[in-house]
């Protein structure tokens, strides 16, 4: 079904000098064919990394400022056997010029085109939620501290209960610099089974995915990546992707002035 990020911890508009914080690891088989983080051509102005195979991205910020992430639903209703790749969605929103209410809005109606997701959509002054599974599908979040993995908004899973936690821990004692978002990242501490969420994929399964960094041979944490908006229209993206062994392969330092022109 695509790409996406497996967990998305961010701050929105809780920092005085980032409005928007961003710390998201990309769970993911080995074997699927990725590029790191790098400029698009096309859509022009867009830094995100890319899946080889559908040509989508699981996370990416423009020049203006716009942000969309996407993460699987796990343990959701099957997506129709000709669902489109939710990268695609992420894609989607650099290719047009609208913000995101516009996108969020038509995500919402056309959801179910696509492979289960959960959306994250922004722009400089709004940041939405979108999900084609789960109560809530369409919801603009308010300034706060949040936290997403594969489950429905508003569950209360290990990974996403000490993301959270973590993160808020950053902003209130104003560290929120990238190593440190980093090292929240990395934590592969495990949840006890009497904790783990019921997703139908068996105990161990649940066991192996349970902490915010998943090492393993086959799938796990192939990328971290760190946002920071600043309020003085700077964005710096940062990106670290990893082999089998967890073991650090490239790293991605990217930053630049956000402009208010639209690309042509």
């Amino acid at each position: 079904m695509g790409p996406d990020m497996c967990l998305i911890a961010f701050a929105w508009q809780r920092h005085p000098r980032w409005p928007l914080l961003v710390a998201a690891n990309r769970d993911e088989f080995h074997a699927r064919p990725t590029r790191s983080a790098t400029w698009w051509r096309h859509p022009r102005g867009l830094f995100a990394g890319l899946d080889e195979r559908a040509g989508g991205s699981w996370c990416g910020v423009d020049r203006r400022g716009r942000f969309a992430a996407v993460t699987n639903v796990r343990g959701s209703t099957p997506a129709a056997a000709d669902a489109r790749s939710r990268g695609l969605i992420v894609r989607g929103y650099f290719e047009q010029t609208a913000g995101a209410a516009v996108w969020a809005r038509h995500i919402h109606a056309e959801g179910a085109a696509f492979g289960p997701f959960n959306l994250l959509v922004g722009d400089r002054d709004a940041l939405w939620f979108v999900s084609n599974r789960g109560p809530v599908r369409h919801r603009p979040l308010r300034p706060g501290i949040h936290a997403i993995s594969n489950g429905h908004w508003g569950d209360h899973w290990p990974k996403t209960e000490r993301a959270q936690a973590r993160l808020g821990e950053c902003v209130a004692a104003d560290d929120v610099e990238p190593p440190t978002l980093f090292e929240l990242l990395a934590d592969t501490d495990g949840a006890p089974d009497a904790a783990l969420p019921d997703t139908g994929i068996g105990t161990e399964r649940e066991r192996f995915l349970s902490p915010l960094f998943i090492a393993g041979a086959a799938y796990g944490t192939r990328a971290s990546t760190v946002i920071r908006r600043c309020a003085d229209d700077r964005i710096e993206f940062h990106e670290r992707s990893f082999d089998a062994t967890g073991t650090v392969t490239d790293r991605v330092d990217e930053h630049w002035a956000m402009t208010r022109e639209t690309p042509t």
